[in-house]
């Protein structure tokens, strides 16, 4: 059996909601990329939403109280909606302080970045106040704001220093 259809076999014996749910979170725990959750959680969901999970009708019967309890109290398709949005927002917010990180670090300088201000041109470059006012007089690119203050876009000052390493130094 394939992976998926060992998968599908265990969703389908899964007849409580709650059982469901306890399955599929032990499994996301012990996966340790966020963006291979969400993949899993995604597919899961596609599972869960496409498999019939039938219950034996005379144990329904003679436990029909428990079933419908389970089933008004668990929502699998809840559950992994929910997990998705905290996985999610914790994606971004990891994301965002990597981001963040690799600026003071100066990681990446080529890689796509929004419009920085003053001291975080400085930070990246490791340029002084008054280099970077001497760039801007020789013609660096920048924006402004509505307020009047100066914003630059990376990649825009990446090519201005290429095409003017000349006046670089």
């Amino acid at each position: 059996m394939s992976n998926d259809e060992i998968l599908k076999a265990k969703i389908k014996s899964l007849n409580l909601n709650e059982d469901l749910i306890a399955f599929l979170e032990e499994t996301i725990i012990n996966i340790k990329e966020t963006e291979h959750k969400i993949l899993f959680l995604h597919y899961a969901k596609k599972l869960v939403l496409q498999t019939e999970r039938p219950v034996d009708q005379k144990h329904y019967e003679a436990f029909q109280f428990e079933y419908d309890q389970d089933r008004r109290r668990f929502n699998p398709a809840s559950w992994i909606n929910a997990e998705l949005e905290f996985l999610k927002v914790l994606h971004e917010f990891n994301s965002s302080k990597n981001q963040s990180t690799s600026y003071d670090k100066q990681q990446n300088v080529n890689a796509p970045m929004p419009l920085l201000r003053h001291e975080d041109m400085e930070k990246m470059y490791r340029w002084s106040r008054s280099t970077l006012n001497r760039r801007i007089a020789l013609g660096l690119p920048y924006h402004l704001d509505p307020a009047g203050a100066k914003f630059f876009d990376v990649n825009e000052v990446n090519e201005w220093i290429k095409e003017n390493a000349n006046l670089m130094n």
